[in-house]
């Protein structure tokens, strides 16, 4: 059984299975397209979307960890405050409901503590 973003593909295995196969595209296959992710800063909102080859219709984390704060959410967004800083390496999963594929992607997001705001200093006369 694959466990899939905390949940179980059996029934869906099981369902492509009694339709007689998945209905695939001959010409490709599902795939993670996304090698990069920008870096974040402490404190300040992180948004960046995962791309996919062939489909995908769910994401998930397989394995490792985002930055405390950041969250993948199911339609391939990642987004959320990180709230500490860091190397942050972890591994996607896209799932396409049409065929029961799962492709992987190992991507890492680098958050860095923000500078220091300059502030006024008073000018003794």
């Amino acid at each position: 059984m694959t466990i899939f973003n905390g949940r179980s593909l059996l029934p869906l295995a099981l369902l492509v299975a009694l339709s007689g196969g998945p209905v695939a595209c001959s010409d490709c296959n599902l795939s993670v397209n996304t090698t990069f992710l920008p870096d974040g800063f402490v404190g300040v909102y992180y948004s960046a979307g995962l791309n996919s080859a062939c489909g995908g219709d769910a994401w998930g984390i397989q394995n490792g960890n985002l930055p405390p704060g950041v969250n993948l959410q199911e339609n391939g967004f990642i987004q959320g405050f990180p709230t500490r800083a860091g190397t942050f390496t972890f591994t996607v999963a896209v799932l396409d409901f049409n065929t029961g594929e799962v492709a992987f992607g190992g991507l890492e997001i680098r958050v860095h503590e923000q500078g220091a705001t300059p502030t006024e200093t008073p000018v003794e006369e």
